[in-house]
């Protein structure tokens, strides 16, 4: 249980849909990248996949912390193919946001708790999401998640 949460927590720390442009300034992309992670991070706890999968680009992958290499059919697989797993909480913090024209790469740290099969667990990652604009919008394109030491 606990490899699959810090997967979806990697994956979930990771991605989104915003729109804008281009041009958009720097200060104006962070701040929609940061509120993008946040508004991920709430949606990985109501099962809201339309919005995570808008967020993830099709050709979205993640290394999880394990160091496995995910397609985004595979972790949403994982995730809602069960009811008996559960996110219970999700939070992000220390988040860092560095824009490149078109592209942005967010890390920052994430805690979850949540449960499979009635075994509960938390796990705590540091992230890193690579955006890139796309149509008007920011999407997460790559991801990969590192378990902290307790």
């Amino acid at each position: 249980m606990t490899r699959w949460l810090r997967t979806v927590v990697v994956s979930g720390l990771l991605a989104a849909v915003i729109p804008g442009s281009s041009a958009a300034q720097p200060a104006a992309a962070e701040a929609e990248l940061r509120g993008l992670e946040e508004q991920l991070a709430r949606a990985w706890v109501r099962n809201d996949r339309p919005f995570i999968e808008g967020v993830l680009a099709a050709d979205w992958s993640v290394t999880d912390a394990a160091g496995q290499v995910l397609t985004k059919e595979q972790v949403l697989a994982q995730t809602f193919a069960s009811t008996e797993r559960t996110i219970d909480s999700m939070t992000i913090d220390d988040v860092r946001v560095r824009v490149f024209g078109t592209a942005a790469v967010v890390t920052g740290r994430t805690r979850a708790t949540g449960s499979y099969r009635g075994q509960t667990g938390s796990a705590v990652l540091r992230f890193t999401d690579v955006f890139v604009q796309r149509d008007g919008r920011w999407q997460i394109v790559a991801s990969h998640g590192s378990s902290v030491a307790p």
